[in-house]
């Protein structure tokens, strides 16, 4: 079984009528949102994109609305499509972090035929002709570790309340959710697939990384009909979070192609690549958890294609490290990579290279390993300073260790263990790489020391969140900054859920982070630049110092504010929830430079090497150790 369908009443709400000029005639919701007075925008829900014409094939792109998509009404855009099948947004305890479930999410359909679409909030003004200035579009691209995530259709991503914002405070913009392929439906590599392509080409691009083909797709489509809807396609800012955001960098890494204007990377960068060989692995373990035999290429791929979506996607993967090598058949120019293949150390080199990105806001959250803590509880503190150890050699490795206040011994309380082991591990993840690639970006700006006089000038934009979940009864309630929080503030959807205390401070941060969103967007500044200095050392050499770089912070007690990373280091060492943990990123950088150095391998394989070493220490980590075996 492919899918699943829930019973959907036909919309009894205000519609709004719309002739495309190049779709033709589309009908969406009219809203007015009673905590964005005066604001109506008109929401299409669930518009197809592409259409999927086999599991495991490419998506082919459309140009028009299909005559049969889905059982929804012909053009009828009031109602939300399917989602991908995940395991995921099918069980309660995906909805807890957010204070449950939404009324949008108590409709939810799953299909991996229909699940590629786009909703697309606009002010009910643009589409009336009040104004004939095209909109700025904001695209939307969901996390979930690629495994899981409907924000294209779920309650609690909905982009009308947004939308509405923005046109409240004299900066509309046209927003849009894509949807795309997850778990294997999205991310299958395997020797079946390559044999299958070899034999009927059915895109330039390759049999794999279906994932980030589906959002090429998705991204031409808007280029393709957003004026239509009143919107700029040449002033497009992409916004991703976690894998929304890794996959953000891949597009900006890989693509010669201008895909969007400017980026918003929310808690998410490269975090590795796995061989074709460790993924054709994974295809056999596959084919051997549903007792596929097949004697050809084509009789097991058939097979697979004909096991239950849910219970495909169940599986568990590595959906967020793909594979990134060159694909027999297929031409560099066609190639998803042709700026370069993304890995977790030339993402450094390549990022800030991109000669069409513009402006960059990228952020972390404070404790981005808090959203693990589970898969870490049964690591043995001695197993783990053993890899540390084993990695790095004992006084690096003691060094860092020490930094994240983990003794050399492992001699430590374990429920102290597992608070450092989640701080370390979110760093290494997250944290770490995310403000190296804040800084590098900020190192080849237009008003930083910037070397490279033909890259498009972009301005950098710093952030981390530190605000707590407010909602009681999930294993997130009261955390402060944990991975994908700013998610609960940022499309204002949770307005009526939040405590009303301080003067509903909750809800005036949500607004206040809106607001920087929007005005980015907008082609304004949210807050101060991120600006790195240039130094010259005495032996005359260039480095940098980010020391004065503005960062922006929002926490629990001061909402808003910004400071300079070194008034940040000093404040934020007072904060009730943990200080930010700027010396154990410089800890993490410097035990990684040392690998390398020590090494003694020619700098283009150090990619595969620094990759390498960061996936043992997360195997160390989340591995049980002897004793929690037995």
């Amino acid at each position: 079984m492919a899918s699943s369908s829930s019973i959907k009443l036909p919309y009894q709400g205000p519609v709004h009528a719309f002739t495309h000029a190049q779709l033709g005639d589309l009908k969406g919701r009219l809203i007015e949102y009673p905590h964005v007075p005066g604001s109506a925008i008109v929401q299409f829900r669930s518009i197809p994109y592409a259409t999927v014409p086999k599991r495991f094939l490419p998506s082919v792109p459309l140009t028009e609305i299909p005559s049969t998509f889905d059982n929804r009404p012909h053009r009828d855009f009031t109602h939300f499509g399917a989602a991908c099948p995940q395991p995921g947004a099918t069980k309660p305890a995906w909805f807890a972090p957010q204070g449950g479930k939404l009324p949008d999410d108590e409709l939810l359909d799953f299909d991996e035929f229909t699940c590629l679409t786009v909703s697309i909030s606009v002010p009910v003004s643009q589409l009336t002709h009040q104004t004939d200035k095209a909109l700025p579009v904001m695209v939307y691209v969901h996390g979930g570790a690629a495994q899981d995530g409907c924000g294209h259709v779920d309650g609690l991503h909905n982009n009308g309340p947004l939308a509405a914002f923005a046109h409240s405070i004299s900066q509309p913009v046209i927003i849009v959710n894509i949807g795309y392929r997850l778990n294997w439906l999205g991310s299958l590599v395997c020797q079946d697939m390559l044999e299958e392509y070899t034999l009927d080409p059915t895109s330039p691009h390759g049999p794999f990384n279906l994932t980030i083909q589906d959002q090429r797709n998705a991204f031409t489509w808007i280029h393709k009909f957003m004026g239509g809807f009143g919107g700029d396609a040449s002033n497009i800012t992409a916004f991703g979070e976690s894998a929304g955001s890794i996959f953000t960098l891949y597009h900006i890494i890989g693509s010669d192609k201008r895909m969007f204007d400017r980026a918003i990377l929310q808690s998410g960068v490269v975090l590795g690549d796995l061989p074709f060989i460790a993924k054709e692995a994974e295809y056999q373990a596959l084919l051997t958890k549903f007792g596929i035999q097949g004697t050809t290429p084509a009789e097991r791929l058939d097979q697979l294609r004909k096991v239950d979506a849910a219970a495909l996607a169940d599986v568990q993967g590595t959906h967020t490290l793909p594979f990134v090598g060159d694909i027999p058949g297929v031409e560099t120019q066609n190639s998803l990579f042709t700026r370069g293949i993304p890995t977790v150390e030339n993402q450094f080199d390549l990022a800030p290279a991109n000669d069409w990105l513009g402006d960059v806001m990228i952020g972390d959250d404070l404790w981005e390993g808090q959203t693990i803590l589970e898969l870490l509880k049964q690591c043995e503190p001695k197993v783990f300073v053993g890899a540390i150890i084993s990695i790095f050699g004992e006084t690096i490795a003691q060094e860092l260790l020490e930094t994240y206040d983990m003794p050399l011994s492992g001699e430590i309380d374990p429920n102290r263990f597992l608070l450092q082991l989640s701080y370390f591990i979110g760093d290494l993840l997250f944290s770490a790489p995310i403000d190296k690639l804040a800084t590098t970006l900020a190192r080849t700006s237009s008003s930083g020391a910037r070397r490279e006089t033909t890259l498009k000038q972009r301005t950098v934009y710093r952030y981390s969140i530190a605000l707590s979940n407010p909602f009681a009864g999930n294993t997130h309630s009261f955390a402060a900054g944990h991975h994908f929080v700013e998610i609960l503030f940022l499309f204002l959807t949770l307005l009526d859920r939040y405590p009303t205390r301080r003067d509903k401070w909750l809800e005036r941060q949500a607004r206040e982070t809106a607001r920087r969103w929007i005005t980015f967007a907008n082609g304004k500044e949210p807050w101060e630049e991120y600006r790195v200095n240039s130094l010259t050392t005495g032996g005359n050499e260039a480095s940098d110092d980010a020391s004065e770089a503005k960062i922006a912070i929002a926490d629990d007690l001061h909402g808003w504010t910004v400071r300079t990373r070194s008034e940040d280091e000093q404040a934020s060492k007072d904060d009730p929830w943990g200080e930010r943990r700027y010396a154990g990123w410089r800890a993490l950088e410097k035990a990684f430079d040392a690998l390398k150095s020590a090494s003694g391998m020619p700098e283009e394989m150090h990619g595969a090497f620094v990759n390498g070493a960061r996936l043992q220490i997360l195997k160390a980590a989340t591995t049980p150790g002897p004793e929690a075996a037995m």
